[in-house]
């Protein structure tokens, strides 16, 4: 504790001289007050792109802290000015990018996005739309290390490692995935259904609404993703299990039959992908319904399917000797870049071998005329995932095997190699 203050105290000491070393030269050579807001902005560029206005925020982000802020008690009459005022203060905070729908057209416009989706199914989008990286961590590490504040579906792996001081092979269980998590966190609901929504819908060329969610976490050694097409697996929610009748059942089943149909991913990596940290990998072509390749269908069906929905029950899968003869060619893009592909188009990753962790978020969409699913989704799946763990768990006792509670937590995971 002793080494931690002192370094703060060292780090404090730092920081404290050049912002004040910095406003002399402002005060100094700003006298004549011409200069305007473009200035401004790149001069804030020009500094490292730095946001933070003090020596408390500079400290926060250098540690990875989020805020100091202590909560006090608000009278009753200035709640909702005290409201508006946090929403504004959020923004800011997070640096969401707030660029008009127009804007986002011509620059799709300028730069062919639209006929570089349709003939390869997958499109990274310029850098001028990109997301921060340092925005990109801190709303990955709010969710992550705020679980009592941010609710979150959680997914957790086995990982081994090599005890460098003995040599032995050990596993232990990490967090490798969330998912519903952007309706209960306000930086994630800005970004995604606005900049990110405005970005999809200028490529599609039609109002697209968000489905779902997921944010991957792949720690060092975290497995990849098998072969497999997304939209099979996503109409999930258009299909009542076998077997259930009833008034309520054939309701549900008229408003999922209803559902979307026609899905797109946006992908925004958080920390930049390479090959060696297991980066997506897609087989490029003018995939769609009419155009797409083998999957595998699913095990079991009905009220006795024990399959896993996010593994072997789940849709979409390819068969292995469709995958080989596959060409996937990896997406090699930076921190807060972001990309999209369709529902068809083949893709996989491998695992990550790298020292370091590769983050990435997928968020899903849906034309807006399909209607808005995401909770029924979530809704969907989360009856799916809890049916199956019960009868894993009912199947565990009838062998008399004791049942790893960790185990349950990471059932809800998609196809390994």
């Amino acid at each position: 504790y002793h080494y931690f203050f002192f370094f703060i105290q060292q780090m404090m000491t730092i920081i404290d001289k050049t912002p004040i070393e910095e406003l002399d030269k402002l005060d100094n050579s700003g006298s004549d007050n011409s200069h305007d807001e473009d200035d401004d902005e790149e001069h804030e560029q020009e500094e490292g792109d730095s946001d933070t206005d003090s020596v408390d925020e500079a400290l926060m982000e250098m540690l990875g802290i989020t805020s100091f802020e202590t909560k006090k008690d608000t009278p009753q009459d200035d709640r909702s000015n005290d409201l508006t005022e946090q929403k504004c203060h959020n923004d800011n905070q997070y640096s969401i990018p707030n660029i008009s729908l127009e804007q986002v057209d011509q620059i799709v416009s300028v730069n062919a996005l639209k006929d570089v989706y349709g003939k390869e199914s997958i499109c990274a989008f310029p850098s001028e739309l990109s997301v921060r990286p340092q925005t990109m961590r801190r709303l990955t590490d709010e969710l992550i290390y705020g679980s009592s504040k941010y609710a979150a579906d959680r997914s957790y792996e086995s990982i081994q490692f090599i005890n460098t001081t003995s040599g032995e092979i050990g596993s232990r269980r990490v967090l490798t995935r969330l998912e519903n998590f952007v309706t209960n966190h306000h930086g994630w609901k800005n970004l995604c259904y606005n900049h990110i929504a405005r970005c999809i819908s200028a490529l599609m060329g039609e109002e697209m609404i968000l489905y779902k969610e997921k944010l991957n976490l792949k720690p060092p050694g975290g497995s990849g993703f098998a072969p497999h097409l997304d939209t099979p697996s996503l109409r999930v929610a258009s299909s009542l299990p076998l077997g259930q009748t009833g008034a309520q059942v054939e309701a549900e089943r008229e408003i999922f039959n209803a559902g979307p149909q026609n899905f797109v991913t946006v992908m925004i990596a958080i920390d930049d992908m390479t090959t060696s940290n297991g980066c997506l990998k897609v087989c490029k072509g003018p995939w769609s319904e009419q155009n797409h390749c083998e999957v595998i269908v699913p095990e079991g069906g009905g009220e006795d399917n024990t399959a896993n929905p996010d593994a072997e029950g789940r849709k979409g899968a390819i068969p292995s000797h469709v995958a080989e003869d596959q060409v996937y060619e990896d997406v090699i893009i930076k921190g807060g870049q972001i990309c999209a592909f369709n529902g068809w188009a083949p893709h996989r990753s491998a695992a990550n071998t790298s020292p370091f962790p590769r983050r990435a978020v997928f968020l899903t969409y849906n034309p807006l005329r399909e209607g808005d699913f995401h909770e029924l989704y979530y809704q969907r799946m989360t009856k799916l995932r809890n049916d199956y763990k019960n009868r894993y768990r009912s199947n565990r006792n009838a062998a008399n095997h004791e049942i790893d509670e960790n185990e349950l937590a990471a059932l809800a995971t998609i196809p390994r190699i």
